[in-house]
């Protein structure tokens, strides 16, 4: 896999990125640049249902590829 992949949040997972503490969004940066390079590859994991989930310290983040346009549609971010 050559290309690398965009990472766009939906509104609601934006707002909740905006919130995270820094050492979370650290964390949530280093897995946006792993799933930038990779979005199938470890710590992702299929949800069966064209979704895909990875974590990140203090949280993890629900996502759609789109090939076509090779994006990575965050749709959900939840902060635990």
């Amino acid at each position: 896999m050559n290309d690398v992949y965009a990472i766009r949040y939906a509104d609601r997972a934006a707002r909740c990125k905006a919130t995270l503490t820094a050492p979370r969004a650290a964390s949530l940066a280093a897995l946006e640049k792993q799933l930038a390079r990779n979005p199938f590859g470890p710590p992702a994991t299929s949800n069966r249902d064209n979704s895909w989930s990875a974590a990140f310290t203090g949280g993890f983040v629900t996502y759609i590829v789109s090939n076509r346009h090779v994006v990575v549609n965050v749709v959900d971010l939840v902060a635990l």
